[in-house]
Parts: C-alpha cells; structure tokens; sequence
C-alpha cells in the first residue's frame, strides 16, 4: 500500500511546509497560550502554570523545554489530526513539523545555557529581550518572521518587565 503518491520536489515540499508550519504554531502557543491576550502577562493560572514558572526560573533545566513523554504523547497525536486533514502526506509534513520542534527546543536549550555559544547570539538576544525586558514582544524563538509579520518585534530602549517574585 503507497501511503504517499508524489514527485521528489512535492515530498520536499510538504516536508518544508511542516517545518514553516511549526514556526507558526510556535508563535501562536507562545503568545496567544503561554501569554494573556489582554496584556500578554503569565503570572498567573494556567499561563503560570505553563510559562511563567519559565520565566520566573529562565535558568532552571527542568522547565527549559517540555519533558519526552508529554512531548510524545502530543506529537503522536498531532500526527493523527495531521493524517486526518492529509490523508497520506501527513507522513511527510510531520516530520517536518518535527524537526520545527526539535530545532527550536535546541535553540531553546542554547539561549538558555550559561554561556550560550557564540553563533546562537542573534537568537539569544531575541529571547533575552523577551525574558528581561518585553515579555509582551519576540515571542519566536527559532524564528522572528512572525515577530515581523505580527508586529511584536523589540522596541529599541524599552524596559517593561515586571520579573515575577514569589
């Protein structure tokens, strides 16, 4: 049985999609999820609970990226939703969406390594800027294109943070 029936440069595609798609998804959990719509704040409920024990430990080892069996047990079931839209090419688009993930829960990881190496400087000052002085802006963090596209790209000079203190 063929589950996927299509050219090398289609495959390719869909499995580049997968990968932009994850970046998207990324901004839209992190900002519209693990922030409040009205002020973008997470110090309390479920964006506590979820984010902003990350931000209130930015350095903490366990609260850097979601643990493996939570992990899978998404993935496993993103995989589903995506076979039910897709049919087939799901089996291509989600390795794709994947490797998204596992892209950015190593940049993460980097950003937020004491020192984080040298070639990961754009992407840790990205994320610092959103960690220490605009929680409310730069929320990608493998990617600022939605931060350009949505308009929540760093203001030069501006401190608005309010580091949690519980």
């Amino acid at each position: 049985m063929h589950y996927f029936q299509g050219t090398t440069i289609k495959l390719i595609s869909l499995f580049f999609l997968g990968f932009f798609a994850w970046t998207f998804g990324e901004y839209v959990l992190h900002r519209f999820v693990y922030h409040k719509l009205k002020d973008a704040s997470y110090d309390t409920g479920l964006q506590y609970m979820f984010h902003g024990i990350h931000h209130q430990y930015p350095s903490d080892e366990d609260r850097i990226i979601l643990p493996p069996v939570p992990g899978l047990i998404i993935a496993s079931a993103l995989l589903g939703v995506f076979y039910l839209i897709m049919g087939g090419e799901a089996f291509t688009f989600g390795p794709g969406f994947l490797m998204g993930y596992l892209a950015y829960i190593s940049i993460h990881w980097m950003v937020h390594s004491k020192p984080a190496p040298a070639r990961f400087n754009f992407w840790w000052r990205h994320h610092n800027i959103h960690h220490y002085q605009q929680h409310d802006k730069a929320f990608g963090v493998s990617t600022p294109i939605w931060d350009i596209v949505f308009r929540t790209m760093p203001l030069k000079g501006r401190k608005t943070i309010t580091i949690l203190k519980k």
